[in-house]
């Protein structure tokens, strides 16, 4: 049993235990040559009872320490064995494997794929084929450097093997399922599925690679996002037959040109500087549809933007102006021009000028005769009609203006305005009833903007969440704070007001989260889009993304669980394979490959139980333990029923354990030989364990034995009796013997029960045991108690 701290061959201490596999144990072990750590690939106690076993790691230790090349794990020193063990030493790659390059940027696995396919390369001009190329056997160094490890499968080109089809299943060509010899294409088609698995996060035909579907289907297209040259050369690599797959020294020199090529387009002129972050004024930020916003004119800095209701006033004010200049003229006109023609026409001529015009004091007299005529009650009450009416309209139209009616009210508003203003002024003059025709036609102009605030409202906010979608935060800002004016308690639109204020930031940060995203840096957009939703959890885009981007590292973080799981089950290591698929099953739970996976977990290991109980039953077959070994073969039907060899085996047993038993009843109970259907049955049983060919061991003992009990049981025994010449003496199945004083008799080994009998007494009965070959005491029978 190995164990941490236990030293080998005075040089290595073993440190922990790295894996188990198909073909030994991997141990990390301090080397006190150097004081460095290496890797020790062992064959355990148990395997060294293997010849073919102690075989493969010697013909591994012969193929890599022959091995010269920077990409390949070099073996350090020979094949090391002791009576229990038997090891090789590697150099130690403490950088993990190739699965962790899944889903990392095209142009790290580009760089990492190059000197794996040196090595391949390298290793078929040696005339050798790796045939388990996959991401678990590339470890990497401490700073990276990929290493082609585990060539427990590898074989020379063209050289059949005896072994059968090994490797992933995911990784093995058409070819190599059907068992041909080794090929070169064999790793092509295998380093293809390994670039498939690391671009797109699943090996081919995930997860049931069949033979069948290898050999017929293609795998699924790659991520849109893998160059069409990257997915080209896969392709072709991936291809059925092995004529059309590319020598592995092509993909070298492709892989090579295309990793430049990608390395090339990324750093925009061969400049590798990260993009400066920087705030793009408003013109060049970031659209809702990810389109530029396109520059807008803009008013001087400080002036306010005219709203189209000002515009509107302003024409009506302009308007107003010029007819009030064209009413002028045309007074003057009238003055200078038609009323003194008029006047003239109808007066008579006078000498002098100002006889034709009143004078001052005329003129007065003739209005006070004029006031002195109306109607002063119909004034009263003309005058208190239209106080009454202006109150409320001025209330109304306040609360209006504070609604910012003057920005939304067109031309109701102002003609409200005006008719309030004229009557006003019309109640200065005591022109009442003027007056409250004024007023009364401001009312319904109120009733029509009251209703539209409403309406204006709902098109404020309407018009502000489109601008906040657009991406156009002024406009937001102006619809929200209009909004805010006419309902201050409306929550959306103080919602809007705020999201508007921050909206800029917003843009900003959901554009670099959407370019990382892009770029595949999954992990720095989450936490560009996670800042964009604490600034504005309603950031549709953001949250959007934000679910995609961890949906996609959830997928990339159960691939890659399953991959493990699945390479940990080829290795044979079950518990690893059952913890990776749990973990697995956490990220993604009730799917359906988790559930499959762990059932061939299972069923794996069942196999394997049933196959070691198999071993156990046959090697108690052998050891004539028939009833241990019917217990196995019984226990493996309770696992599987439909095993043929468990059926054959408990055909075959359980008659053998049935006569074992029954002679071994008869031997170790030998009395129950002297009764007579007893020693009948048990000829009859020993004539059937004489009828069996090629007895054992065990079984001929037991015949033997058997055999001589029986006979001794067919010798008489004398047995001596003495009696009194009164008492009457009978023994059963022999008879009566009548009175005698002393007497001897001849009988066969048994039990026998004498019975003594003699009027006036108690009987007496003796039960006597005659057993083979022994020299009786006198049996005594006398009836001695009187009644």
């Amino acid at each position: 049993m190995l164990e941490s701290g236990q030293e080998l061959s005075a040089r290595f201490v073993l440190i922990r235990r790295l894996g188990r596999g198909g073909s030994g144990e991997v141990w990390l072990a301090r080397d006190r040559a150097d004081g460095g750590k290496v890797a020790l690939k062992m064959l355990p106690p148990e395997w060294m009872r293997h010849a073919s076993a102690i075989a493969a790691l010697e013909r591994e230790h012969a193929i890599v320490s022959a091995l010269r090349h920077p990409n390949i794990l070099r073996v350090q020193g020979g094949l090391y064995r002791t009576a229990e063990l038997a090891w090789i030493a590697m150099e130690y790659a403490d950088g993990g494997n190739l699965s962790q390059l899944r889903g990392r940027p095209l142009n790290d696995v580009l760089r990492a794929a190059v000197p794996v396919a040196s090595a391949l390369a390298y290793l078929h001009a040696q005339g050798l084929v790796h045939r388990d190329v996959k991401p678990a056997n590339v470890l990497l160094m401490a700073d990276g450097t990929p290493k082609l490890a585990d060539y427990d499968t590898a074989g020379r080109a063209g050289l059949a093997l005896d072994r059968g089809a090994r490797g992933s299943p995911f990784s093995m060509s058409p070819q190599q399922l059907d068992g041909e010899a080794p090929a070169p294409s064999d790793d092509v088609y295998a380093l293809g599925a390994t670039l498939y698995e690391l671009l797109s996060g699943y090996p081919p035909f995930y997860p049931d690679a069949t033979p069948e579907r290898v050999r017929t289907e293609k795998p699924a297209a790659l991520p849109v996002s893998v160059p069409a040259g990257v997915a080209e050369l896969i392709a072709r690599m991936l291809a059925k037959a092995p004529a059309e797959r590319p020598a592995m020294t092509k993909v070298e020199s492709e892989l090579k040109a295309l990793a430049n090529a990608n390395e090339h387009e990324r750093t925009e002129g061969g400049r590798t500087e990260a993009p400066a972050v920087r705030i793009e004024p408003p013109s060049a930020r970031v659209g809702a549809a990810g389109e530029p916003l396109r520059s807008e004119w803009r008013r001087p800095a400080g002036a306010p933007a005219a709203s189209a209701h000002a515009l509107r006033r302003e024409g009506f004010r302009r308007g107003l102006a010029a007819s009030a200049i064209g009413i002028g003229l045309l007074a003057v006109f009238v003055v200078f021009f038609v009323l003194p023609r008029w006047v003239d026409g109808r007066q008579p001529a006078q000498s002098t000028q100002t006889a034709s015009v009143p004078t001052p004091s005329a003129t007065a007299e003739r209005a006070e005769e004029k006031r002195t005529e109306i109607d002063f009650a119909a004034l009263a009450r003309a005058k208190q009609e239209a106080e009454d009416l202006r109150a409320p309209l001025a209330e109304r139209l306040e609360k209006l203006r504070t609604q910012a009616v003057d920005v939304w009210g067109g031309a109701e508003a102002e003609r409200a305005a005006e008719a309030l203003a004229a009557g006003d002024k019309d109640m200065e003059l005591r022109e009442y009833m003027t007056a409250v025709e004024h007023f009364k036609s401001v009312a319904p102009l109120l009733d029509t903007l009251e209703q539209r605030a409403g309406q204006v409202l709902d098109e404020q906010l309407e018009a502000g969440a489109t601008a906040l979608a657009e991406g156009r935060s002024l406009d937001a800002r102006n619809a929200f704070e209009l909004a805010a004016k006419i309902d201050p308690q409306n929550k959306l639109a103080a919602t809007g007001l705020k999201r508007a204020s921050t909206l800029d930031s917003v843009l900003e940060l959901l554009a670099n989260a959407e370019r990382l995203e892009k770029e595949g840096h999954a992990q720095e957009a989450l936490d560009y889009y996670r800042k964009t939703l604490a600034l504005d959890p309603q950031t549709t885009r953001a949250s959007e993304g934000l679910a995609r981007v961890e949906a996609r590292i959830a997928s990339d973080a159960f691939a890659s669980a399953m991959a493990k799981g699945f390479s940990a089950l080829a290795s044979g290591d079950h518990e690893g394979a059952r913890s990776a698929f749990q973990a697995a099953g956490k990220i993604r739970p009730n799917a359906p490959e988790v559930t499959q996976a762990l059932q061939q977990i299972e069923q794996e290991q069942r196999t394997n139980v049933i196959g070691t109980k198999l071993r156990a039953a046959q090697t108690l077959e052998s050891q004539e333990r028939w009833a241990d070994a019917l217990k196995e073969y019984r226990s493996v039907l309770e696992l599987d029923s439909t095993v043929a060899a468990a059926h054959e085996g408990v055909a075959r047993v359980s008659p053998r354990a049935t006569l074992d038993e029954q002679l071994e009843l008869y031997l170790t109970q030998p009395e129950r030989l002297f009764s007579q259907p007893v020693r009948a049955a048990a000829r009859q049983t020993l004539d059937r364990a004489k009828s069996i060919q090629n007895p054992g061991p065990v079984l001929q003992k037991q015949i033997t034995k058997l055999r001589d009990w029986l006979a001794r049981a067919d010798v008489p025994v004398s047995v001596p009796l003495l009696s009194d010449n009164q008492t009457q003496v009978t023994i059963y199945r022999v008879g009566s013997l009548g009175t005698f004083q002393q007497r001897s008799l001849e009988l066969v080994p048994g039990r026998y029960t004498v019975i003594g009998t003699r009027p006036g007494y108690r009987d007496v009965r003796r039960q006597i045991d005659v057993l083979p070959g022994a020299t009786m005491e006198p049996i005594v029978i006398r009836c001695e108690d009187r009644i």
